[in-house]
Parts: structure tokens; sequence; C-alpha cells
């Protein structure tokens, strides 16, 4: 951070304004940041000798981790006080009229609570704040409890909004956005350009934007759930484990809330390790993330909670883009998870392989906002209504659905909030949020084109004058895999592209080779399940019995072994779909008779030669055409389907067969020009 633009920041903000380097050094993996910070800060206020040391031994001495509660209730018990700083929530409980309170360290026990606490802090009835508990375990009573006598929070709870508004007029938009940006916790020259800067600032917009879900997925170690929680105690990260109704929705039997109700952002961390064991859950986040309606129980309640799912990818060679294996990105989450539906209600995509990993050079090394001050200042410009006004105004999107529009306007208010406090809005500004909205909401349709392109149409959301996107994964397709290009441009024996579908949703290629070898019967390697074994027999079969009609004696067949080897193929969920292809490597195989290029097939096949209707056509030509390939082959039964489908037969050549006759007279090259 240059010396001018740290004056600046010192200047407007005074004493909020803080070296960011200290705390993110200082090595307190018990404690949020924002809790770091106020702590340091504070001793500095006191003293300016008192510094990180005195920091750090305060709270190895009042914090307490998982291996020494048993030795802290013990001191509790001994002593009859204790001080302990932890993230306290308080509950109140109208039918026994008292004041429940909660600290997550000593597994939520109940904890007494005078009123008077709650009046003194309200925020520790929505959500909790961090500080230090005065702990006293009484035994006058019936039976022993352990009772709060005061608290002191940690962090700020009413910023003065006013002087961070009033502040961004002394600032230009860069150098606005570096401020925000290194108050994150981050280094600015580690995001070479805007988009990026922006991408990284998206992570906090579900702390400025209620009821707005988004996801990023990329790989280990680029701090996806870091940035939100070490900015807010409105944040609670659901790391992995168990999510069922009573704790994220409400409790049936303590007629209690859930996390969505009391927190603001909930960011579902490593969501692919993430259970979801009662069905019902799934039904009511779908309500929820469409309406915000907590239903359950015959009780209805309204919330404005905000959901991150964050979850790891792995990438293609180039380090550049998620790896080809994938059908569709989503299948990073969990099964429960993975369907169109829910999809569609994430508003977008944040693209975390653009995003750099977690390290020295990243982390900031300059002046910025108190986090404490910082996140609640995200967490007031949450209810500011002022540009998710405007942009429903005066914000036209063309090529949209009312969710595209809803999801665009969300996550560009959320970022305009940070951006221009003061409502000044410059026109670049809001070009630059635009587009990344945009962006972020377009990756999020065209991975439901891939999970169900039936149902979802290539489009192009866009804005007047809205530059090309500048994202890899969404210039285009990229380069082919070489498997891909040979298949395409290149005719060969006894190897042919299979259309598969996923049982996660959407399509893939595989490959079938097959070598007539020394020996006889039948080999079958690779990668298969039960089903795919029996559709190989069932097409050797056919063979067997029809190979005259292709001038093949069933004694020839029996001659040679046919070697089976499957590339890049699972078992498919639809069931037999690849017995038409199998046969035909076979014949390939055994006669010579090259395959054409650029041809992909689907299709169960009969021992009597007739081509059987498979499932999910729609997301095989969908593969088909990511893949590269030109025409593809499929059962007469799923023409009608194809005719439904004019968006993909726009870039296909479709070719409907009935029998095994017409799949070898359009697949195979004739046998004068092959024969070895």
């Amino acid at each position: 951070m240059d010396t001018a633009l740290r004056s600046k920041i010192e200047d407007a903000f005074g004493p909020l304004a803080v070296d960011k380097r200290q705390a993110l050094q200082a090595g307190f993996d018990l404690m949020p940041r924002f809790v770091t910070e106020f702590l340091l800060a504070e001793a500095r206020t006191k003293s300016p000798h008192l510094g990180l040391a005195a920091v750090r031994e305060r709270i190895q001495r009042y914090s307490v981790d998982a291996d020494r509660k048993g030795e802290f209730l013990g001191r509790l018990m001994r002593d009859e006080k204790a001080v302990l700083i932890a993230l306290f929530e308080v509950e109140p409980r109208p039918e026994r009229d008292a004041f429940i309170g909660r600290i997550a360290q000593l597994d939520g026990q109940e904890l007494v609570v005078d009123g008077e606490l709650g009046e003194r802090h309200p925020e520790l009835l929505y959500g909790g704040l961090w500080g230090s508990c005065e702990l006293r375990y009484d035994r006058t009573g019936k039976r022993p409890r352990i009772v709060v006598d005061d608290f002191k929070p940690y962090q700020l709870t009413r910023p003065d909004m006013g002087l961070f508004s009033a502040a961004r007029a002394r600032f230009s938009l860069e150098e606005w956005v570096d401020l925000l940006i290194t108050s994150a916790g981050y280094r600015p020259e580690a995001f070479p350009d805007m988009r990026l800067k922006l991408l990284l600032l998206t992570r906090l917009v579900p702390l400025t934007q209620g009821n707005t879900n988004l996801i990023e997925l990329g790989p280990r170690g680029t701090g996806k759930s870091y940035l939100l929680r070490n900015t807010s105690a409105r944040v609670y990260l659901l790391a992995g484990g168990r999510a069922t109704p009573a704790a994220l929705l409400y409790d049936l039997q303590r007629k209690q809330v859930g996390i969505v109700g009391r927190k603001k952002v909930v960011v579902f961390d490593e969501i692919g390790a993430t259970t979801f064991p009662d069905r019902s859950l799934i039904a009511a986040l779908k309500d929820y993330m469409e309406s915000g309606n907590i239903s359950r129980g015959g009780r209805s309640l309204v919330a404005d909670c905000s959901f991150l799912f964050t979850g790891n990818l792995d990438l293609d060679a180039d380090g550049r883009t998620p790896s080809r294996k994938y059908a569709h990105l989503f299948e990073a989450l969990p099964r429960e998870l993975g369907d169109a539906a829910i999809a569609d209600r994430i508003h977008g995509f944040i693209p975390g392989w653009e995003l750099p990993k977690i390290s020295e050079a990243v982390l900031a090394d300059g002046v910025g906002l108190l986090s404490d001050y910082f996140g609640e200042v995200l967490g007031e410009l949450r209810k500011d209504l002022t540009f998710h006004d405007y942009l429903k105004k005066n914000v036209q999107l063309t090529g949209t659905t009312i969710r595209d529009q809803n999801a665009v306007q969300r996550i560009a208010a959320g970022l305009l909030k940070m951006l221009c406090p003061d409502l000044r809005v410059e026109k670049s500004a809001l070009e630059q949020v635009l587009h990344v909205a945009v962006e972020l909401r377009q990756r999020v349709h065209v991975q439901l084109t891939r999970m169900a392109p039936g149902e979802y149409r290539e489009k192009t959301i866009s804005f007047p004058d809205m530059p090309r996107h500048s994202a890899p994964d969404l210039l285009g397709e990229g380069d082919l895999e070489v498997s891909d290009v040979e298949s395409n441009q290149r005719a060969l024996v006894g190897k042919i592209t299979i259309l598969l579908a996923s049982d996660r949703g959407g399509g893939d290629v595989g490959f079938v080779e097959c070598a007539a070898v020394e020996g006889s019967g039948l080999s079958v390697t690779g990668l298969r399940g039960q089903v795919l074994e029996q559709s190989v027999r069932a097409a050797y079969d056919a063979l067997l019995h029809l190979g005259g009609e292709f001038q093949l004696a069933p004694a020839q067949l029996r001659r040679r072994k046919m070697s089976v080897h499957l590339v890049n193929i699972a078992e498919p969920k639809d069931g037999p779909s690849a017995g038409l292809a199998f046969a035909l490597a076979m014949l390939s195989a055994v006669t010579g008779r090259k395959v054409r290029s650029g041809l992909a097939f689907t299709g169960e096949v009969s021992i009597h030669g007739n081509v059987l209707a498979v499932g999910s056509v729609a997301e095989k030509l969908s593969a088909a055409i990511r893949h590269g390939r030109r025409a593809v082959v499929i059962p007469s039964a799923n023409a009608a389907e194809v005719a439904r489908l004019p968006h993909v037969v726009e870039k296909l050549s479709v070719h409907a067969v009935s029998t095994l006759a017409e799949a070898v007279s359009l697949a195979l090259e004739p046998t004068t020009s092959t024969r070895r």
C-alpha cells in the first residue's frame, strides 16, 4: 500500500484504521480476526506499550478449546467464579419467564442470564456477540447452575455509518476498493484487475444483501470461507457434518428458531461432506431459498439469512479451469442438493479457481478498517434497499427469467452498497458491478444447461452495451482433450464414442476400445458396473446371431478373443444404453472396418438386432456437442425427444436407427476401403 493512500485512510477513519498485518500475524487461532483486532486496538488505547504479547496472554488465559473444556468447568466448580472469552448468545424463554444463555465451547449447556444483559446488549438476542463472560457457579438453589453475572462485548455493535458514508467522497473508486480489500484482510496487489477484486468482494455480498444464495467452488486453500467467518459474528459456519431441519430452520421440540432465523449468513463449508439425512429439509430449503419462508410443523416464519455454499473442485492441467471430468460443476454438491431446482435458486457462482490461494503474498500488509467495525458496517448496509430498488427500475436485462433478474439485482445491490455507501454511483462502477453480477448468474445458467439441457436452453444474460465476458470458463468450451480431437478427426478401428448420463444429472462421453486378439471368448476391462457387463455380453451374443448380415460368420468371431476396454465409463443412471456402441466396436475390430470420425452413439441392442430406446437423451446430446462431436446415432424410439430440442439439432446432426444394420451402414466405412 502506498504512503499516500495509507495517510488518507488514517486521516479519514482515525482510530478505526489499523495495521492489518499485526492481527494477521498474531496467531490467534481460537478467535475470529475481528475479535483479535478489537483487543489489539483496546490494548493500544489503554497504553501504547501494550500490544501483541499482552493480548496473546489474555486470550490464552481466558479462552477454552475442546481439549480444555473439562479443566475449565472443574476450575469454575472449585473457585465458583471464572472468566471466559467466547461467542455468547441469549435466548428468551417466556414459558419459564427467564433468559437462557449459551456458549458453544461449553457444549451449549444452559446458563442463567439476567434480562438486563439483553437490554444492554440486544445483539445477544439475535446471533450473539463475542466478548468476556463473567461466570459464577451457584449452589444456593435446588440444583447447581452456572450464572452469567456480566458480559463485555469485544466488538462494536453500533457502527458510525455516517462516518463510513461520508469518507467515500475522499477516495477514488480504485482507492476505495483497495481499502475494502485491505479491510477484508487481503493485499490488493494480489488481484491484478478490478474484476478479480470485485469477485473477492462478492464473498461479502451474503452479509450486505439479505436472502442471497451464492456458491463458490475451487481448489483447496483459496480461503472460500475464510473471509466471512473472520468478518462478523452474524455468520455461522457449518463445516461438513449433518444438516437437520431442527438445527437449521426450526426445532419443533424446543420451539426454537434455528440458525437461519438467528444468523445473517450460513456458510455451508466443505459442502460435499455435508449430509442431509432428512429429505424434508431439502423441500424446506427449496422453499426458503425461493421465498425466505421457514415453514415447519404448521409454523411459518420469515428470515433474511443468506447462504454461501463452498466446496472443492479439481482443475485441468493448465490450472485455470475446472477439470473436464465433471459433467457439470454442481457435482460438488451432495447428492441431496444436486438437482436443478436447488441449483436454479443459487443466485451466483463465484469462480474460486480464479482467486489466489491464501499465502503471505496475499494477506494484507497495509492499513484497513478494524474488522469488527467493518463487519458491523456491512451488516448495517444490509438494511438499505436503495440500490435494489434502483436496479429494478433502471437496469434492463435481456435473455432473463424472473430468477435471473432477481439474482443479478441482489448481487449487484450487495456490491454497490460497499462501493457507493454515499449513494453516488459512478457509471463505471455500475457497469463493472453489473458485469460481475451477470457473469456469476451466467455461470449458474451454463451449469443448468449441462444438468438438464431439455429444460434449460443456452442463452446469454446481458445488459445494454455489456462487454464480452473475460472469464475463461465463459469464453467457450476451450481446447478439446486429445482423445476427443482424435475421435473427431480420424476414422479408427475398434474405438467408438459412447454417450453417457450421469446419476448426478448431465451427460458425458466415454470410449469403447475393442481389439480382436488371440484366444476365444470375451473379456472386459475398465471401470464398469453390472449393467454394462450385461450390455457387453448382449452385444456379443447379437453379433453371434446376426453376424452373417455383416459378412461375419459365427465361427470367425469365435476364433478370436474380443477384448473390450471401457474408458471413462461409469454405471449410467438410466440402465443399459451402450449395447449399440459395444456391438459396433466389436464388429469394427473383427472386420477391420473403421468407425467414421466425429460420431457418438447411444442405444441398447437386442439379440435380434433391434435398437432399443434409452433415457436422458437431452443430456447425452449436450455432452456430444461439448466434446466436439458432429453427429450422433440414437434409437428411432427417441426421435420424438430430439424434435423438442431445436437448440441441440442446430449444432448436431442426429441420425435415428431402428436396427443394428442401419447403424452399421452409418457408422462403419465400407470394407473395401478399410481392409488392412
